[in-house]
């Protein structure tokens, strides 16, 4: 049997109403099916072995897998999100009462305003971490890097958390209408210290038409960058893919503008912090026409963005990989490692041409492309 332990203690500025919210999501913790007792108490008496900690609760389990499946679930990972905002400290024990000599071990780490927190010896599982980022998506609030809560975690597991998501996001009616392909300029890898590229998946409910306003309340922390995006024409596998096989592989190039949001504190951010969090992908404002490339030398498209009109970067084609269409490439012989193909229709972002900006409410930016025509993004409240 397995008894969890919560100590804490409320921030003295934060807001009642939230702090009543954050017990009550303690209390409803007992409704999750792996937790088979619960209790919580107020500490009042403040015997010097407790002092700070106002609370304290108690979850007991049959198991260590399902004290597992607690720390994975939603409701415990949204009310987690949601404490981070009003709790000064907490501090978990996990103590197993069925062993000869009882073992106990420090877990569940918590991002908190002081900048303490717990150790954990056993790190959240690939589907703790995904159910960490859905939840924090669903709130609009961040959570720590996964680099730092799994130091070691590799490209590989972040790209099956990726998957994890991608597959939730399927089963509630989601839609793939393409990938992304990110961290392409120098620029972008210098801006987030990355020196690699990385893929996201497009669904259809993140596509906004040209001009279409976006409010900035349904994003974290928002920022914009201007790409070159193509149309697939037919299907594309790789491995070996080469740039006569892509650019016989499309329709031809668009003009987009990719809104990209971090669930990750403060963009604090690795390649696999990113590529955990689906490449960063919010939303992505696509122009109509698609312009066969037939007679354009991607490398030396320019680009010219503004802001409120007043113009904040300019760029090349080349800037990406040398050329957009090696973003394509990438991607393509990419996708091959998980049996994954480009399909006709598919639209595919070849990769920011410079380093992204925030955006605020009120902001209006258009991203002119030559030979292949411009496109707005406008942000409302």
């Amino acid at each position: 049997m397995i008894h969890h332990l919560l100590f804490f203690w409320f921030r003295k500025d934060s807001p009642r109403a939230e702090v009543e919210e954050v017990l009550e999501g303690i209390r409803s913790f007992a409704t999750i099916p792996a937790v088979k007792d619960f209790s919580i108490s107020e500490n009042r008496a403040f015997p010097e072995s407790s002092d700070p900690f106002t609370h304290a609760a108690v979850l007991t389990f049959d198991d260590l897998q399902g004290r597992n499946e607690y720390l994975a679930d939603d409701l415990h990972q949204s009310v987690r999100h949601k404490a981070m905002s009003v709790l000064g400290e907490l501090k978990t024990i996990s103590v197993d009462t069925g062993q000869a000599a009882e073992s106990a071990t420090q877990d569940e780490p918590i991002e908190s305003p002081r900048g303490v927190s717990a150790q954990r010896e056993e790190p959240p599982s690939l589907e703790g971490l995904a159910a960490q980022l859905h939840n924090a998506e669903l709130t609009r609030c961040t959570i720590p890097p996964l680099s730092e809560q799994v130091p070691g975690l590799s490209v590989a597991d972040s790209y099956r958390i990726q998957q994890l998501n991608v597959s939730r996001r399927l089963r509630d009616g989601g839609v793939i209408v393409g990938h992304k392909v990110g961290l392409t300029s120098v620029a972008m890898q210098e801006q987030l210290g990355v020196d690699e590229p990385d893929y996201g998946v497009l669904f259809a409910d993140m596509l906004v038409d040209d001009g279409q306003p976006i409010p900035v309340s349904g994003l974290i922390q928002p920022r914009v960058e201007a790409e070159v995006a193509f149309i697939m024409a037919r299907e594309l596998h790789g491995p070996g893919v080469t740039e006569a096989d892509a650019l016989e592989a499309i329709v031809g190039a668009l003009p987009v503008i990719e809104v990209i949001d971090s669930r990750i504190s403060a963009w604090k951010i690795g390649l696999t912090d990113t590529i955990a969090d689906n490449a960063s992908c919010a939303k992505v404002v696509r122009g109509e026409v698609v312009t066969p490339i037939a007679e354009i030398d991607l490398r030396t498209i320019g680009m010219i963005l503004t802001v409120n009109g007043e113009i904040v970067s300019t760029a090349a084609g080349a800037a990406v990989l040398g050329n957009p269409i090696r973003g394509l490439v990438w991607l393509a012989n990419k996708l091959a490692e998980f049996g994954v193909s480009l399909q006709p229709g598919d639209l595919v972002l070849s990769g920011a041409l410079h380093a992204s900006i925030s955006v605020t409410e009120g902001m209006s930016v258009h991203a002119e492309f030559a030979n292949i025509g411009g496109i707005t993004a406008e942000f409302t409240s």
